[in-house]
Parts: C-alpha cells; sequence; structure tokens
C-alpha cells in the first residue's frame, strides 16, 4: 500500500497584513507631522496623519485577511 502523498501547508497570514495598521500609525504621524510643521500646526498635522494613516492601514489589513481567506 502507497503513503498518502503529503499536501503542502496552506501559508500563513501575509507579514504586510500584519504591519499594515502599525506602519500606517508611525508612516502616517510623521507625514503628518511634517506637513503640519510646514503649514503652521504640528500638532494637528501629526493627528491628522495618524488618523489618515490608521485608515489606510485598516484598508490593508483588510485586503490581506480577503487574500488569507482565499489561499487554499
Amino acid at each position: 500500500m502507497t503513503q498518502p502523498t503529503p499536501q503542502p501547508r496552506p501559508r500563513g497570514f501575509p507579514i504586510w497584513g500584519t504591519l499594515a495598521i502599525p506602519g500606517g500609525l508611525l508612516w502616517g504621524t510623521a507625514l503628518g507631522a511634517l506637513a503640519g510643521l510646514l503649514f503652521g500646526s504640528l500638532a494637528i498635522g501629526a493627528l491628522i496623519g495618524a488618523g489618515l494613516g490608521i485608515g489606510i492601514g485598516l484598508t490593508l489589513f483588510a485586503a490581506a485577511i480577503v487574500i488569507a481567506s482565499d489561499r487554499r
């Protein structure tokens, strides 16, 4: 009797999906602070940038969930 061939192990969650939210927060805050510095309000720019960064990070995280759930 022959042994069944082992099935390849499914790949895990994408690393870019894991890093999307913290990366978005850090980059958004940094770029927002830079823009705020140029336009006159460092704190407001950093807060707006952080909010936008988290929003983009959540979007990428959702895309990673869809990609990870589609893998067979």
